[in-house]
């Protein structure tokens, strides 16, 4: 498994080798026999990276460009925060319908530091996504008063419903080892939102917070899918379940490119 520095290296070679943009997601075929659960669990944490929706979608290469203007990313916070309180409403009900109290305990750790009440010393990452707005320009009272646009409240509703149907003991909806890529990509956008559009470090802690705790939870899924990734049927499984993780996630950020669109500012020079 590769360190951070090497895996932000390589992403960054990846954001520098898009020329065209990517309209929709794409995910590779599983492997097409049983594998050791190890080796298992490194393709697919190779597949997660190299098409992962932040690294891949129109509106993660264009804020690594920094094409986009202030406003927009404005209208990128506004949209964002209400997936920000919805990730603890997720993880709390993955961590409801875990099925073994070993694997709640992981999963409560995961809870505690979104929601702040770890020992990180972060408050809550909703909280933190609040500063981030305050350093575009934006008050915490109009982040937390914009409405979801209406592909937002489609995204919110699906989530919402998934949460509520999960089951005990099956997989869960987010089985975190596609969050270690937080930790390689956070780092990245923090740079470039400090540098090329100016944001004040002090705003950006949330990247940095993610850049710490991301490591850890992407670990969490790592034994979670190796705990579970024992027979061909099972792999097959969680392979499509990251396949389709990373569709949802796709649509996320079609919600932020479209409201980053509808601004229609000239981007930063």
């Amino acid at each position: 498994m590769e360190e951070l520095p090497a895996l932000r290296t390589r992403a960054k070679q990846m954001y520098s080798a898009i020329t065209t943009l990517q309209q929709v997601p794409w995910f590779p075929p599983p492997p097409d026999r049983l594998l050791e659960p190890a080796r298992f669990v490194d393709e697919l944490a190779e597949a997660v990276l190299a098409h992962h929706t932040k690294i891949n979608h129109p509106f993660c290469v264009k804020l690594v460009r920094g094409e986009w203007s202030r406003p927009q990313l404005q209208a990128w916070v506004k949209q964002d925060f209400h997936a920000k309180v919805q990730t603890i409403r997720n993880d709390a009900m993955i961590l409801a319908t875990a099925p073994t109290l070993e694997e709640m305990k992981k999963q409560a750790s995961v809870v505690a530091s979104e929601a702040g009440v770890d020992m990180s010393g972060y408050p809550s990452h909703p909280e933190l996504w609040l500063r981030f707005g305050e350093g575009l320009g934006l008050t915490r009272e109009e982040i937390m008063a914009c409405q979801p646009s209406a592909l937002m409240q489609v995204v919110l509703d699906a989530e919402r419903y998934r949460s509520l149907n999960q089951r005990i003991g099956g997989l869960p909806s987010n089985m975190r080892l596609g969050e270690r890529v937080n930790a390689v990509v956070y780092p990245i956008w923090a740079e470039v939102l400090a540098e090329t559009y100016h944001v004040a470090p002090a705003a950006l802690t949330f990247f940095t917070a993610h850049g710490e705790a991301d490591e850890d939870h992407g670990e969490v899924g790592r034994q979670v899918v190796m705990s579970r990734a024992t027979t061909f049927e099972a792999q097959q499984e969680i392979w499509l379940h990251h396949e389709r993780s990373q569709a949802k996630q796709w649509v996320n950020y079609d919600v932020f490119y479209q409201a980053a669109l509808r601004e229609q500012a000239p981007a930063l020079a």
